[in-house]
């Protein structure tokens, strides 16, 4: 995941931006509990997000409780107590990372490529006990990556279709129930995952020239130089019906925990990140130098 997804502080209650804050350090803690510290180091506000979304049909929020980390180790903070949602988004935050750095491997050279084969070999342990846990999004997502791969090799210029196979990967994050849940959490995350690509392609412009690597919005424009200026009003366009949708689907889930925070996240914080982007005002975690913060 990308770091994208985040709400807009300014625009929370204190309760939400702790709630926030507790989710991700609970999120933290779920992950070193059940994988070890290694994956912890790749969490993102991308899969606290996910624990949001995932466990809003509960009606009830259990008390936070209190821990030390790593991070923090003279004064305990309040994290979320653990539940199926925060579980299952650190079972998969494990999934995702490690596909994230076997792309890297596939996608790079040089020192990238090195430094992501050393973590893959680090982080495989891990990386089995998650998929034996979760067998059937390993299974999408690593058909997802591959179909990508194949699309990367052959310098495919349909952005449609690259971020379709990088859409598919997101959406296997939903657990599959046969349900409506299930139909609308897949239509959200599947077009969460398609505007993170599209975006990150938009803020990658530059480097992936610079570096000769595959990026789908360069192809499809024929890019020849690393201003966006210029196609920034098509590329908003598409990211928009992306976030509409999300937000419709959001509005079907009729949350009944957290739906104020998600809501700054989707209606507010999607949109402003991908002002930012397209405007090159974007500063990796708001500008903060330590991820978590908000």
């Amino acid at each position: 995941m990308f770091g994208f997804i985040r709400p807009v502080k300014p625009e929370l209650r204190v309760k939400e931006a702790d709630r926030f804050q507790q989710v991700y350090c609970g999120l933290c803690h779920a992950i070193r509990a059940r994988y070890g510290r290694f994956y912890t180091f790749f969490l993102s506000y991308d899969m606290t997000f996910y624990a949001l979304v995932q466990g809003c049909d509960q009606t009830e929020t259990e008390p936070p409780c209190r821990k030390r980390c790593d991070a923090h180790p003279l004064f305990k903070r309040a994290c979320a107590a653990p539940d199926e949602a925060t579980e299952r988004a650190a079972d998969l935050s494990v999934l995702l990372s490690y596909h994230k750095l076997r792309d890297t491997v596939q996608d790079d050279r040089g020192l990238k490529r090195l430094a992501a084969k050393l973590l893959c070999a680090i982080g495989k342990r891990g990386y089995q006990k998650a998929r034996e846990r979760l067998p059937e999004a390993d299974l999408a997502m690593v058909a997802a990556l591959d179909d990508l791969q194949v699309l990367e090799r052959e310098n495919c210029d349909s952005m449609d279709r690259a971020a379709d196979a990088s859409a598919r990967l997101t959406a296997a994050v939903v657990p599959q129930t046969g349900d409506d849940r299930e139909r609308v959490l897949y239509q959200l995350f599947y077009h969460v995952g398609r505007w993170v690509y599209l975006l990150d392609a938009c803020a990658d412009v530059s480097e992936d020239m610079a570096d000769g690597n595959y990026n789908p919005v360069v192809r499809r424009y024929g890019l020849t130089t690393p201003s966006i200026d210029e196609i920034s009003e098509p590329l908003e366009r598409t990211l928009e019906r992306s976030l509409a949708d999300v937000c419709m689907c959001f509005d079907l889930l009729d949350a009944a925990r957290d739906a104020d925070l998600i809501r700054n996240i989707i209606f507010l914080g999607m949109p402003l990140v991908t002002r930012q982007v397209l405007d090159g005002t974007y500063q990796t975690n708001g500008g903060w130098g330590k991820h978590g913060s908000l």
